[in-house]
């Protein structure tokens, strides 16, 4: 009888053992993460376009008459997930590249060996076009990326170049894009009311400039002449934030002569912040 008994408990002993077995199984089954969460990280990751940057250097011509260029570039790398406005900007520096006349624009990817190949390029077109009477041809193009702001995306570009002639030109373009979209902005897509806009930005553009606020920015009166159609001050397209104002640049040529340079002024944001659609 008591051998039985014994039995008995040592049965029941290991049924219990196998279901506390079956339930820690159990257990450590459901704590793994699930599947799904994991395949989202995964794609999430993918999904992130790396912003490249670098800068690289040529030297052309011979002898004592050498002209050096470069270029700074940033842009995405190309993983086959940008977005439409990432793609957009790449695309819009690899127009900006130099390439020889007549040659269309690449339709493959933008690549740092693609940058480099431009300035090759340049380099032996100002090697075939060195003069005795001419300095030797130079460029240089500096791209900054600003995608911090909510639905737009801003691209500086400075550029300096001479090809020929009395003098080079230079510069620097601001370059809005819409970030649903990949559309380049112009100023229309920002202000709201244009008219009231310009009124309000001529009399900072007049301070900048020491214009009297009672005299029109086309008269010939003063040291200044400025080339506004019909003597009408108008913003161009060529604008950036800074966080506390709005800043306008002009080339050189646009409203004024060469030896003016480029014209810029600022306009405080509290000023113009109920007109603005964006900022």
């Amino acid at each position: 009888m008591r051998n039985l008994i014994l039995t008995l408990i040592g049965a029941c002993i290991i049924v219990a053992s196998c279901q506390t077995s079956s339930k820690e199984k159990k257990s450590v089954k459901q704590s793994k993460p699930e599947p799904k969460a994991e395949l989202k990280k995964e794609l999430a990751s993918k999904n992130e376009a790396k912003l490249i940057k670098g800068s690289y250097y040529i030297v052309a011509g011979k002898g004592e008459d050498t002209s050096s260029s470069s270029i700074s570039y940033s842009f995405y790398e190309d993983n086959g997930n940008l977005s439409i406005w990432q793609q957009a900007i790449n695309n819009f520096i690899k127009k900006s590249l130099y390439r020889p006349e007549g040659s269309p624009v690449s339709k493959d990817p933008l690549t740092v060996k693609m940058i480099e190949k431009s300035m090759n390029d340049f380099k032996r077109y100002a090697n075939r076009h060195k003069s005795e009477f001419e300095m030797t041809y130079s460029m240089t193009d500096d791209y900054v990326i600003d995608d911090q702001h909510k639905e737009f995306v801003t691209v500086t570009q400075v550029t300096s170049s001479y090809d020929g002639g009395a003098h080079g030109m230079y510069g620097t373009g601001y370059f809005q894009f819409d970030k649903r979209t990949g559309k380049e902005l112009t100023l229309k897509d920002f202000v709201s009311d244009m008219k009231e806009f310009n009124r309000i930005a001529e009399k900072y553009f007049k301070k900048s400039q020491g214009i009297p606020t009672n005299v029109s920015v086309g008269s010939k009166d003063y040291s200044f002449d400025f080339w506004f159609e019909n003597d009408q001050f108008a913003c161009n397209d060529n604008f950036c934030f800074d966080g506390k104002s709005m800043h306008f640049m002009y080339m050189p040529y646009e409203i004024t002569n060469y030896a003016e340079g480029t014209i810029e002024f600022s306009i405080p944001m509290n000023k113009i912040e109920h007109l603005l659609k964006l900022h």
